[in-house]
Parts: structure tokens; C-alpha cells; sequence
């Protein structure tokens, strides 16, 4: 009697277990098929660019991006031509 009762409790926790799984996974593939498709809607010229600033996510245009960091770096140049 013992050895059924066995039984039943390692049935139960293999159902739990593959229950757990196979919830995991389409909770997986679902979540990461919204966040891609969330990410195209706000690519600027076929580019996605994400900036993390600690818990705080921001898209940022690329070619304002760009543009930003060039200008910075001509700057430097400029004010170390000059000294």
C-alpha cells in the first residue's frame, strides 16, 4: 500500500513539474514576441537604439544620437587644437 501511495505522489509532481515547464515557455515565447514586436514600432530607419539609465529605459533616435556624440567629440577636438 505504501509503495502505491508512492506512486501517485511522484505522478503528481511529474504532472506539476511538466505543467510548470510547459507554462514557462509559452509565457517565454509570448513575452518576447510582444517585446520585439513592441521594438519595431519604434525603430526610426530600420534602427532600434536603447539607452538604460539605471531602472529607467529610454528609445533613442540613432541619427540624433549620432549626431550628438559627433558633436561632442568635434568639441573636444576644437578645444584641444586651441590650448
Amino acid at each position: 500500500m505504501i509503495e502505491l501511495e508512492y506512486g501517485w505522489q511522484l505522478a503528481f509532481i511529474a504532472v506539476l513539474v511538466g505543467g510548470m515547464w510547459s507554462s514557462y515557455r509559452i509565457g517565454f515565447t509570448e513575452g518576447s514576441g510582444k517585446m520585439i514586436d513592441f521594438c519595431k514600432t519604434k525603430a526610426k530607419n530600420g534602427l532600434v537604439t536603447i539607452h538604460f539609465f539605471g531602472e529607467n529605459i529610454e528609445f533613442i533616435d540613432t541619427l540624433d544620437y549620432n549626431h550628438r556624440v559627433l558633436d561632442a567629440i568635434s568639441k573636444k577636438l576644437e578645444e584641444d587644437a586651441s590650448s
